[in-house]
């Protein structure tokens, strides 16, 4: 389970940076009204994936935690919480799917900031913070 505690410590950085890259496209999107593209989407997709797959990564690392000391801290269920609240945020964002191309950069770009700062504050709650 040393793996997937690594895995999941290490790939949050690449969630960051995918989560930064769009929600900087989108921003760009919206304020300079163009239409929503392959790049857009992509991007958007691979934001959400690579979220979905450090929270499955997170829930693993969790229950082998749990299963092996017979306990969890505060913290720890702080940060699974703030974790599934920003998914739930990056996921919520596709409603806007089928609006006009403003309208769907501006409401996606600030679900994504909030998830962002979510993330943060989650990753910041946890022993060590941003270190390694």
């Amino acid at each position: 389970m040393e793996f997937i505690y690594t895995l999941h410590s290490h790939f949050r950085w690449l969630v960051l940076l995918f989560a930064v890259v769009t929600v900087i496209l989108y921003l760009h999107g919206w304020l300079s009204k163009r239409r929503f593209s392959k790049i857009d989407r992509t991007m958007g997709v691979i934001f959400v994936s690579t979220m979905d797959l450090q929270v499955l990564l997170g829930l693993i690392n969790l229950i082998a935690i749990a299963s092996a000391t017979q306990e969890l801290h505060a913290k720890q269920i702080e940060h699974v919480a703030t974790m599934i609240a920003a998914l739930v945020l990056v996921h919520v964002a596709a409603k806007w799917k089928s609006k006009p191309d403003t309208i769907r950069f501006k409401n996606t770009f600030f679900f994504y900031f909030v998830a962002i700062v979510l993330v943060f504050n989650g990753i910041v709650r946890l022993r060590g913070g941003l270190t390694w």
